[in-house]
């Protein structure tokens, strides 16, 4: 019988997590050495208490179980297989891709701006008014 086991038969979820005394359950939770039995316990917690402070307890002693085991969580997997499967449709043939060139204003818009740049800079200068208190 594995350490998990006898942990399971000893104090079930419905008796280790029914107490209020979290100085009971968090050693027990530390004492878990498989992340399926946390799991079990986790799904207990979230089905009856549903306590926020017992639930980041239980899933972050799986996160630890995982990393001590050298091990990639589940929702860790299915993200890494979906960024793969994201880059392998990325590459674009070279003969199918498109050609963009840059994009060039209109001629209205140039020679409005060239015609600025001639008008002479006392008209520019003098009609500068100084802000009215009510307008800062």
């Amino acid at each position: 019988m594995s350490h998990d086991e006898s942990l399971l038969e000893q104090l079930p979820p419905e008796k280790l997590l029914d107490t209020r005394n979290t100085r009971v359950i968090t050693p027990a939770i530390r004492m878990m050495e498989e992340a399926a039995t946390v799991e079990r316990y986790l799904e207990h917690e979230r089905a009856n208490r549903d306590r926020a402070g017992i639930i980041r307890y239980l899933t972050d002693r799986i996160d630890d179980i995982y990393e001590e085991n050298g091990e990639i969580l589940p929702g860790e997997q299915s993200q890494e297989q979906e960024m793969e499967g994201e880059h392998e449709g990325d590459i674009v043939p070279v003969d199918e891709a498109e050609t963009v060139s840059a994009m060039s204003p209109p001629e209205e818009l140039l020679a409005y701006i060239h015609n600025l740049g001639s008008e002479p800079d006392k008209e520019i200068a003098s009609s500068f008014d100084p802000p009215m208190w009510d307008e800062l």
